[in-house]
């Protein structure tokens, strides 16, 4: 990878892991606050699923209007507005106002799709895996430091965690101005008049990317749901409290970290994407049908670990392989796309598993198993489309799956 490439790719892996850190820095400790200003169960609930519904429907909206205007300005402003959620929560002393907050705090986030599409502007065919992997790290260590942070900081303030979320994302707002150059190739006028309803036509007609949201939204169904009742299904198992739970979690964060920090760029140039993303699949799956029954701990472990690096294989594959059946000047559209329907996944999964809890609480895994082996079969039945060459780059065509002939 070129430094030209590197520079923007490791500010962006910056930005991203600071962004996932105020996240996680807030989630455990969000439910509290929300009963702090009055709100019940379900209020808390709403919570969660007014801020998945902002980035399922403005994820695609961003990605779409990174193509058109540019990766920076769009950035920016969504990590301005992630600012301001963090201070309105902060600051809210009523439910309303934390709703408001939180889908203030869900368009912020919605940068995730103009996050990617920057990597795909600096990477070829060859190092795009490794790119997305280092995003994918990004937020899994955002993920593991968050929470820690958090459990650190909240003893010290009730509402120190939010100003801290808040100061590190004008933090990295004041990153992204100072240093992070354009990364979007200028387009002609005709090029650059991009809407959703072409990008849903784009989904439509394009039976890879089809496919590819496809899978994408139902494993990110499954490990929602995971992570949703996972510490209701530790604690009738094995007793466990708040702190296991989150050494549990920590556990998971690294090896999803370790996979898509280094192992999945290297696996990529063994194997290729679609081969390395069908495995990650499949261990997904079993992962989550072993969690299901899971009652001593050596048994847990295996499962957990499996369905991390599932997940970390996954993550990365899907987003490059989305990335390669995007034509250039629709990157941030297609995968602002797909991660909204991935926020709309994260919006019902944790709803549909505590639903399917109260019947045994190994059925959301077990469900979750079932979905991720369905999101294997979809890959499996068009893997014909998947290493298509679908768009020009640098005036050679490259295929789907890099430079592996399938």
């Amino acid at each position: 990878m070129q430094r030209k490439s590197r520079s923007p790719l490791l500010l962006m892996a910056l930005t991203i892991l600071i962004d996932f850190i105020g996240f996680g820095l807030i989630i455990p400790l969000l439910p509290f606050w929300a009963e702090h200003v009055g709100a019940t169960p379900v209020g808390v609930g709403l919570i969660l699923t007014v801020y998945a519904i902002a980035q399922f429907v403005c994820t695609p909206l961003l990605g779409s209007l990174s193509d058109r205007y540019g990766r920076k300005p769009v950035i920016v402003a969504s990590l301005i507005l992630e600012t301001c959620s963090f201070v309105l929560t902060a600051l809210a002393g009523n439910l309303p106002l934390l709703l408001c907050a939180r889908f203030l705090g869900g368009i912020g986030a919605s940068n995730i799709g103009s996050a990617q599409a920057v990597v795909a502007d600096v990477t070829d065919a060859k190092n795009r895996a490794s790119g997305m992997g280092m995003i994918g790290a990004s937020i899994g260590l955002g993920f593991v430091i968050g929470p820690l942070l958090g459990g650190i900081l909240a003893p010290l303030g009730t509402t120190l965690p939010f100003w801290v979320a808040g100061g590190l994302a004008l933090i990295n707002a004041l990153l992204v101005i100072l240093f992070l150059p354009e990364t979007r190739q200028q387009r002609t006028g005709s090029a650059v008049r991009q809407n959703l309803l072409r990008g849903w036509g784009s989904v439509l007609h394009t039976p890879a990317i089809l496919t590819l949201i496809s899978v994408n939204l139902l494993f990110t169904l499954a490990f929602t749901a995971m992570e949703a009742v996972f510490s209701l299904f530790s604690q009738k198992t094995f007793g466990w409290g708040a702190s296991q739970n989150g050494y549990i979690f920590t556990y998971i964060g690294i090896i999803i970290v370790l996979m898509q920090g280094g192992l999945v760029g290297q696996l990529v140039k063994r194997w290729n994407e679609r081969g390395v993303m069908l495995v990650g699949l499949l261990l997904l799956a079993v992962g989550l049908i072993m969690l299901a029954f899971s009652q001593q701990f050596a048994l847990l472990l295996v499962s957990l670990a499996l369905l991390s690096i599932g997940e970390g294989a996954v993550t990365p594959t899907v987003s490059t392989l989305l990335s390669f059946a995007s034509s250039q000047e629709k990157q941030g559209e297609i995968l602002g796309l797909s991660q909204g329907l991935a926020g709309l996944g994260r919006a019902v999964g944790p709803v549909a598993a505590g639903l399917a809890y109260m019947f045994y609480p190994g059925t959301p895994f077990i469900i979750g198993g079932i979905l991720v082996l369905l999101a294997f079969l979809v890959a499996v039945s068009n893997r014909s489309h998947l290493h298509q060459p679908v768009h020009l780059m640098g005036g050679e065509r490259i295929p789907v799956g890099g430079e592996i002939s399938h």
